[in-house]
């Protein structure tokens, strides 16, 4: 371990509210991405992609039960927890009378000997979002990223930084057009209303804080005369139908999917409504489709992670294309627009290898990975 990511200020008994304030603030500022805390180990951190703990005294249950209810606000999360309902939550931080630091939580159970303990897990959310140019965000993709009506989505797996390249996107919006903008999020990751000087009203909501369940969204926003909409993580049939609902609102609505690839994230979200209306679902979805973008993140040689990125944008053309095309066969088509008319993976990660950015042995990964996939 690092010992320059050591937190020299641990408690020696009792973690209280105030400790893990002091703990969280220093991960932030060493650019930490998350910390979580677990019974029967020390406080591990995620600092470039890479876990290592950062305390040297195993926590026990009790205290991180006791964080439980103290950081949700809630007096009964560590009862819900334990019964087997994880808790998803926002945090925040105050720093001065005008900064916060903001954080995205989960409580869950787990094993703790012959018990049931908890553990918790702390995203860490940027003060503000991040541009488009400290994400080295590609010019084609900008243009095609700020549609005036359709849907953007943003794929990969967890923690390939889904939310972090949708924040920036918005954030150019929000400074460079006269738009409204409005995001349903459970929980709120990025805080937008922090961007300076916006050119159109920025609106957040945490579903069910301030909004009883998506379903309501898409007409919330209609009333509101949003221009703009946020759905955080399509994740379910709720999610998913208030994507839908927006795009054909003729509003520009934005989302990040858990897929592997551009191909495969049509289907992945047809194939999660009921067999009845999936052939609706899909006259639907490839009607809005304005673009589809697939990010993992590497190790940048020198230090820090590099994202490299798979995306395909949609033209009146090819979607009447995809329209015509059974569902079954959606995942080979959208592969054979992606080799056309798109950029694939494979082809992000071998310009920035030949550059000199990450390590062979990542893109060779990658490369096998295609390989393998295309004879399978």
């Amino acid at each position: 371990m690092d010992t320059d990511n050591t937190y020299k200020q641990e408690t020696s008994s009792f973690w209280l509210v105030d400790d893990l304030n002091n703990l969280l603030l220093w991960a932030t500022k060493l650019k930490a991405s998350d910390v979580e805390l677990k019974p029967g180990t020390p406080i591990w951190m995620r600092i470039h992609g890479k876990w290592q703990t950062i305390t040297k005294r195993p926590l026990k249950s009790e205290e991180i039960f006791y964080l439980m209810d103290e950081i949700t606000r809630d007096r009964s999360c560590a009862a819900k927890v334990q019964s087997g309902i994880p808790q998803d939550f926002s945090y925040e931080i105050k720093i001065d009378r005008v900064s916060k630091q903001g954080f995205r939580g989960n409580a869950s159970a787990c094993k703790d000997g012959w018990s049931i303990g908890g553990v918790i897990t702390l995203r860490i959310n940027p003060s503000i979002p991040p541009t488009i140019k400290d994400l080295e965000v590609e010019q084609e993709l900008i243009e095609a990223a700020t549609p005036d009506n359709g849907l953007v989505l943003v794929t990969g797996v967890m923690g390939s930084g889904k939310s972090t390249l949708i924040a920036a996107l918005l954030r150019h919006i929000i400074e460079t057009q006269p738009r409204s903008v409005s995001t349903y999020e459970d929980p709120i990751e990025f805080d937008l209303t922090t961007i300076p000087n916006p050119m159109g009203p920025v609106t957040q909501a945490e579903i069910p804080v301030h909004l009883s369940k998506f379903a309501e969204s898409s007409r919330n926003a209609a009333r509101r005369a949003t221009d703009i909409i946020l759905y955080g993580e399509a994740r379910d049939l709720e999610t998913m139908s208030g994507m839908l609902e927006s795009a054909e609102l003729g509003v520009a609505a934005y989302a990040t999917v858990h897929t592997r690839s551009v191909a495969e994230t049509p289907a992945r979200i047809i194939n999660k409504f009921p067999d009845d209306i999936q052939n609706q679902v899909a006259t639907t979805l490839i009607a809005g489709l304005r673009l589809i973008i697939q990010q993992r993140l590497l190790p940048r040689i020198g230090g820090g992670r590099i994202a490299i990125k798979e995306f395909l944008t949609f033209d009146q053309d090819m979607r009447i294309q995809l329209a015509k095309t059974p569902i079954a066969r959606l995942i080979p088509a959208l592969e054979e627009m992606l080799h056309q008319k798109g950029q694939p993976l494979l082809v992000d990660a071998q310009k920035k290898f030949k550059m000199g950015l990450i390590h062979e042995e990542d893109y060779l990964k990658i490369l096998k990975e295609k390989e393998t996939s295309n004879v399978a």
